[in-house]
């Protein structure tokens, strides 16, 4: 199984991708925010990056163009549900991330968003 970092603002999603993911048999990581996510992708090396794009203290289009700068890749799933969230996804994107949902997302939704993900192999 794969090690997911997870990173939102959003405490109650973290808590529910987290199990989801976990139930899926998948080790997870959490942050929540760009720069701790950062942090936490330099030191746990994850196969899969999912990321809020708008947080306070770093956001998550900042945390994409450090992990596509770093010389070990991984993939990258952007989420949002901010106002204009499709200007958002579009521009993580441009940026490097590997696939975008908008939130709300049903668990089916993420489930096979980051199956197929995972499936593709290394990014980049």
């Amino acid at each position: 199984m794969a090690h997911i970092l997870i990173v939102d603002d959003d405490a109650a999603l973290r808590r529910s991708l987290v199990k989801l993911l976990r139930g899926l048999g998948h080790t997870v990581s959490v942050a929540k925010d760009g720069r701790l996510g950062m942090a936490e992708f330099r030191q746990q090396r994850p196969d899969l990056v999912v990321t809020d794009i708008v947080m306070p203290d770093s956001e998550g289009i900042e945390l994409i163009r450090h992990i596509r700068s770093e010389p070990r890749q991984c993939l990258v799933l952007a989420i949002s549900g901010a106002f204009s969230a499709e200007f958002y996804l579009r521009m993580a994107g441009n940026f490097g991330a590997d696939a975008c949902l908008n939130k709300p997302f049903r668990a089916s939704e993420f489930r096979d968003a980051v199956a197929q993900l995972l499936a593709t192999g290394p990014a980049r």
